[in-house]
């Protein structure tokens, strides 16, 4: 039998003791009480950044997004895809609530106003033209069109993209800058790094809507039927969203901590759904590493701002 012996850092096998140099990581107190003061001042933050409305949507959205899932095997295609609106509607209505509690009802309608209108010409650019994003055309799967874009494509981007406008500024939070030439360059770096998180997201959801018939592609690419074009189209579209924002408005009144929530939480239930239920688990391997990537830096970054 092998026994580990802590005190005296040797191990027994039989009657023989080998020495160790294998040291188990020991917590101190202080470490066990900066952890938890960090937890608590985050728990604050979050606490005084969701208004009771965004706590009860916050309820509503993760209940729609966990039932889902369980959803398809029961209900005909119309009735999973009503409910895959019902959850972006939701999550829309959740980040609007963080926004205007956070910010004002006027720089939140100038933010989703600027948000829809600029993704909705892209869109309406892209599947005409090919450009940014590849060759694709929309299926009549999610109803009402305007100018041949489905209605829940520019309330996508709008969900999503204040998430992860938050995650680019917790992670590049140490860029504080006075001059015009380097705010720019901050500006720059906050959109860079909130683009890239946000294009993270595609690798879970693009092939979730090719398979469900939701859009095609002219030519299938190597991502699972997604060209690598693709991407390259979200990023640039988020980077140049993302930068109006930044320089309209002031990114540390976002509500950082609430914003990087959902984020997370889209993070996890794509990760779960996608490798256990919708049978996708490439797709849910890639996701869970490239958002992931992003959702350590983000609270790591958050977490060592509140010590």
């Amino acid at each position: 039998m092998f026994v580990v012996q802590a005190a005296s850092g040797y191990a027994a096998w039989g009657g023989r003791t080998l020495p160790m140099s294998l040291r188990l990581p020991v917590l101190s107190g202080n470490t066990l009480a900066a952890c938890h003061i960090k937890f608590v001042r985050l728990s604050t933050e979050l606490r005084s950044q969701l208004s009771l409305g965004s706590r009860v949507l916050l309820g509503l959205w993760l209940l729609l997004m966990i039932l889902i899932p369980h959803i398809l095997p029961l209900a005909d295609r119309s009735t999973f895809l009503l409910a895959l609106t019902l959850s972006i509607v939701l999550q829309v209505c959740l980040v609007l609530s963080l926004l205007v509690h956070a910010l004002s009802l006027r720089s939140t309608v100038a933010s989703l106003t600027w948000i829809l209108a600029f993704t909705w010409l892209a869109e309406f650019i892209g599947h005409r033209s090919g450009l940014p994003f590849g060759r694709y055309s929309y299926t009549d799967a999610l109803g009402p069109h305007i100018g041949g874009v489905p209605m829940q494509v520019p309330a996508a981007w709008l969900m999503m993209l204040p998430p992860a406008w938050a995650v680019g500024t917790a992670i590049c939070s140490k860029r504080h800058t006075t001059d015009d030439a380097s705010k720019w360059r901050q500006f720059a770096a906050y959109s860079v790094v909130s683009g890239l998180a946000f294009t993270a997201w595609d690798l879970f959801l693009d092939p979730q809507m090719v398979a469900w018939g939701v859009w095609l592609w002219e030519r299938p690419g190597i991502y699972f039927g997604v060209p690598a074009i693709n991407f390259f189209g979200w990023a640039l579209t988020a980077f140049i969203v993302l930068f109006g924002l930044s320089r309209a408005f002031d990114s540390s009144a976002l509500p950082t901590e609430a914003l990087l929530l959902v984020y997370t939480t889209v993070w996890v239930l794509n990760s779960l759904g996608l490798g256990l239920f919708f049978d996708q688990p490439g797709a849910a391997a890639a996701g869970f590493v490239g958002m992931g990537v992003f959702v350590v830096l983000a609270w790591r970054q958050v977490l060592f701002s509140h010590q």
